[in-house]
């Protein structure tokens, strides 16, 4: 007991350290932080156990209500790993897949130009403070340094959705392409469960219980309404980002992780053979498969990816309950090309803190592609306990 309660103040410690170095650094998020004391011993005791990612597949194989992780390599699809492949997982930034797909169709059909005039003060109308908020930050160091006077291209500024997973560049795009081209691309793609991506700043007003009654379920038009006049009305704009700088979403962690449900949903199997048909350019056509993998390859400039892979690209996701990626990559050591999903959604919050510090969902999805140790460990895992 006394060893327990030890970890337990040693891990709420680092995580403050954590947290306040992740760019918190006023009242409310003290506030914020303290006030989650139940939050925040929320699955701890599955930390200790996973420090390793031989540790991590063990929790894999033991937790399947938290888990989808679907492999496989694009010419041998029978012999990959489904598991948990059509539960319902929250999309997160995920769905910012299709947004690029839209935006390059698009662009190949004359329908947008790509050296479009973009100024980040129209993208920051979008910005919800606190809200992922690391993201923000890096994806406006990102435009800045692409930009002249603040001003850069639009092709510039969807690099750099797909790169930072920057919330607020999400929604400019977003209402760039259009709604009825969005829902468009969603029925055109023959999807069965994964549902339209929305503005995050419409789902984040959502579940803000100052601003909606959280307790009825809000439709696509009210989620697009809320997006619409936090961007066109300066009043309602200053006002929300004042109440966000101080009350956050007025959500417990653990009613914010929750709150997930409310988002729209995909599979891991659905996600997978988009990435599949990606990269085997049947995705739409071969110039927007292209074109949609030249922007995901933003990770293969790093060296440890290039010690690895041949070829690469991701779009990853993490926020409060939810870690998640997709991605195609081809291993350097057998030349096998794979095609994935990886989502940990809803998780305890004490667990994702963990594993969110420490980039392990990154790192274990990457190597499922070219350690072929990790991936039988997977696969025994999963076979023992299920």
């Amino acid at each position: 007991m006394k060893r327990a309660l030890k970890f337990l103040l040693v891990f709420i410690a680092a995580t403050i350290v954590i947290v306040l170095a992740a760019g918190i650094p006023n009242y409310s998020a003290f506030k914020t932080l303290f006030s989650n004391t139940d939050g925040m011993r929320e699955g701890y005791e599955y930390v200790e156990k996973t420090f390793s990612l031989r540790g991590l597949t063990e929790f894999i194989g033991e937790h399947p209500e938290y888990m989808s992780v679907v492999s496989f390599n694009v010419d041998e699809p029978d012999s990959g790993i489904y598991y948990g492949a059509d539960i319902p997982r929250a999309q997160g930034a995920i769905s910012n897949l299709f947004l690029l797909i839209e935006y390059e169709r698009q662009v190949l059909e004359g329908k947008i130009d790509p050296d479009e005039p973009v100024n980040i003060s129209d993208i920051e109308r979008f910005f919800l403070p606190q809200i992922s908020e690391n993201a923000y930050n890096s994806s406006v160091e990102l435009l800045e340094a692409k930009s002249e006077d603040g001003v850069l291209t639009l092709d510039e500024a969807v690099a750099t959705m797909i790169a930072s997973n920057g919330l607020a560049i999400a929604d400019y795009v977003w209402f760039k392409l259009g709604r009825e081209n969005i829902f468009n691309l969603i029925e055109e793609l023959q999807l069965e469960v994964t549902e339209a991506p929305l503005p995050f700043s419409g789902l984040y007003l959502a579940i803000q219980p100052t601003i909606s009654d959280t307790n009825t379920t809000k439709s696509y038009d009210k989620i697009i309404e809320l997006a619409s006049r936090f961007n066109s009305d300066d009043t309602f704009n200053s006002e929300t980002k004042e109440l966000f700088r101080e009350e956050r979403l007025n959500l417990s962690f653990i009613q914010e992780k929750d709150a997930l449900a409310e988002f729209p949903q995909t599979t891991a199997m659905e996600m997978a053979t988009l990435m599949a048909q990606l990269q085997k350019d049947d995705l739409i056509s071969v110039e927007v498969s292209q074109a949609v993998k030249e922007k995901m390859k933003w990770v293969f400039g790093g060296e440890a990816i290039q010690r690895s892979f041949s070829n690469y690209g991701a779009i990853y996701d993490n926020r409060m309950g939810m870690l998640s990626g997709i991605d195609f990559g081809t291993s350097i050591y057998d030349g096998h090309t794979s095609a994935q999903a990886v989502f940990f959604d809803q998780l305890p919050v004490a667990f994702f803190i963990h594993l969110s510090a420490n980039h392990m969902q990154e790192d274990y999805q990457q190597r499922l592609i070219w350690d072929p140790a990790l991936y039988e460990t997977t696969v025994n895992e999963i076979e023992k306990n299920n």
